[in-house]
């Protein structure tokens, strides 16, 4: 369990303000646009940056204590692999300088293909191998909590998804809770505990489900097409919500395939999609407001 109270980090003119969230499960996600203010969340709280509030973590309150006291794994974009040391070294260090685990190193390296790249340096492997060393190092560190900033940015989709349900297989075995940053709502594939929605520095919402959002903001960054803003209100648009006939209304063009279909129409010049089963029949599309989910924006 992850909680942060009446937390906040000022970094120059950007400021962060959690007044209070609490995170129960091992799979957590935070999805925001660029400079939301994801990675310095995720610098705060490993003790990179300077922050104030309570941060506990399982019961005890870490926000004051020094990073390597904290037990937080930490993996940055830039990942912090030790270049001029093999991978084999560098996985090493967290169990010969920290509380590693040799039992988990071997079965790391195992799962996540890693023992042809043991011997050769960081500086000479892909991005993206250098990716998955990171986060094996991190694991093999047997931390409380794992902060990821975008950790998968150069792997490909099913690879990235396959890394994450690895993690969360990892995370079960081996006790311990995951903060994930991104802005990829493919991430969000494998299912999530809590997503918290963060922009400019503030929390848009936390839920538990896709089907709890209430935030236009959120569903934009999760790439929903059936979206639209009107009149000064935000909506998700349903089947139910439009009506074809041929009298009046908006004209409209079908776009997608069979399994995703998709009527396009324009509002006030903007351009909107409305999923769809059938074909429909009529020239024109209204939108019936009442019967579509109005957002908070």
């Amino acid at each position: 369990m992850i909680r942060l109270k009446d937390y906040s980090v000022t970094r120059g003119g950007f400021t962060l303000l959690i007044p209070d969230i609490t995170l129960e499960g091992r799979r957590n996600f935070i999805i925001g646009k660029n400079g939301a203010g994801k990675t310095t969340l995720l610098q705060s709280m490993a003790g990179l940056i300077e922050s104030k509030g309570e941060f506990v973590v399982n019961g005890r309150s870490i926000g004051l204590l020094e990073p390597q006291k904290r037990k937080i794994g930490y993996i940055p974009q830039d990942l912090l692999l030790f270049g001029t040391m093999t991978v084999e070294g560098n996985l090493l260090s967290s169990v010969r300088y920290g509380s590693g685990d040799v039992g988990v190193y071997k079965e790391v390296i195992e799962r996540m293909g890693l023992g042809p790249l043991l011997p050769k340096r960081t500086n000479e492997i892909s991005l993206g191998q250098a990716q998955k060393a990171a986060i094996a190092r991190a694991i093999i560190s047997r931390p409380s909590v794992l902060l990821m900033d975008e950790p998968f940015s150069f792997q490909d989709e099913i690879s990235r998804l396959g890394l994450i349900s690895l993690i969360d297989e990892f995370s079960r075995k081996y006790d311990f809770d995951f903060v994930y940053a991104t802005h990829n709502a493919k991430d969000l594939e494998v299912g999530f505990s809590s997503l918290i929605s963060i922009d400019e520095g503030k929390v848009v919402e936390v839920v538990d489900s896709v089907s709890n959002i209430t935030h236009y903001r959120t569903l934009s960054l999760l790439d929903y097409k059936n979206l639209a803003s009107f009149n000064g209100r935000y909506y998700l648009l349903t089947e139910k919500s439009i009506e074809f006939n041929d009298i009046s209304g908006n004209e409209y063009e079908i776009v997608g395939t069979d399994e995703n279909r998709y009527v396009r129409f324009s509002i006030e010049g903007n351009y909107y999609f409305a999923s769809i089963t059938a074909i429909p029949t009529g020239r024109y599309l209204r939108v019936l407001p009442d019967h579509a989910k109005e957002l908070i924006y």
